[in-house]
C-alpha cells in the first residue's frame, strides 16, 4: 500500500494536472498498480492533504495540493481544473463526432452516386423486363419445344439479374433514405424532383 501510495503521489506531482482515478490507473498500469490500489491511495492522499478531490458531476477529479498556496490560490486552481475538465470533455465529444463523420464519409464513398444508382436501376429494370418477356413468350409459343437445359439457363439468368436488381435497388434506396434525413421535402416530392421512378409507377412486376 505504501509503495502504491508513493507511486500515485509521485505521478500526480510530476504530471501536476487534474486526473480521474481511471486516468491515474491507466498511467500506472505498466507499474503494476491495480485499480483498487489507486483508489485507496488517492483516498489516503486526500486525507493526508497531499492532494485534493473535486466532484465534477458524479466523477471525482484529483489534483496535487500546491505547496505554500493560499486558500484563494487553491480555489483558483480548482476553478481552472474544473474548466480544464470541461474542455477535455468537449474535446472528446468533438473527436467522437469527427470519427463518426469519417465513417459516414467512407461509407458514402463506397456506394454509387445518386445518378449512377438511378442509371443502374433503370438498366436492371429493362434487363429483367426483357428476360421476363422472353420467358413468357417462350412459354406461350414454344410449348415443350424448349429443352429443359434451355429453360434452366433462362431461369438461371433471370434469377441472377433479379438478385442483382434487388441489390442495386436496396443500395439506391439506402442513398435516397440518407438524402431524405436532411431533406425537408417529403419522399414523393423528392422522387418527382430528381426523376426517380418506382416499380409501381412504371408497372414493374413484383420480383
Amino acid at each position: 500500500m505504501a509503495s502504491d501510495k508513493k507511486n500515485v503521489y509521485e505521478f500526480m506531482v510530476k504530471a501536476n494536472r487534474p486526473f480521474s482515478s481511471n486516468d491515474v490507473f491507466s498511467n500506472l498500469l505498466r507499474q503494476g498498480v491495480g485499480k483498487s490500489a489507486v483508489e485507496k491511495a488517492l483516498d489516503q492522499l486526500v486525507k493526508d492533504n497531499k492532494i485534493f478531490m473535486k466532484l465534477n458531476g458524479k466523477q471525482k477529479i484529483y489534483c496535487v495540493v500546491q505547496p505554500d498556496s493560499t486558500v484563494e490560490d487553491q480555489n483558483e486552481i480548482q476553478s481552472m481544473d474544473e474548466e480544464l475538465v470541461k474542455i477535455n470533455d468537449a474535446l472528446r465529444e468533438v473527436e467522437r463526432k469527427y470519427k463518426e463523420s469519417e465513417v459516414e464519409v467512407k461509407t458514402l464513398q463506397g456506394t454509387y452516386s445518386t445518378e449512377e444508382a438511378k442509371r443502374r436501376v433503370a438498366e436492371l429494370e429493362k434487363t429483367v423486363s426483357e428476360l421476363k418477356s422472353q420467358l413468357d413468350q417462350m412459354s406461350k409459343t414454344s410449348g415443350n419445344a424448349v429443352s429443359l437445359k434451355d429453360r434452366g439457363q433462362v431461369k438461371k439468368e433471370y434469377e441472377t439479374v433479379t438478385k442483382e436488381y434487388r441489390k442495386r435497388k436496396r443500395m439506391c434506396t439506402d442513398i435516397l433514405d440518407s438524402i431524405l434525413e436532411n431533406c425537408p421535402k417529403p419522399k414523393k416530392a423528392l422522387f418527382e424532383e430528381i426523376g426517380i421512378e418506382t416499380d409501381e409507377s412504371v408497372g414493374m412486376p413484383a420480383l
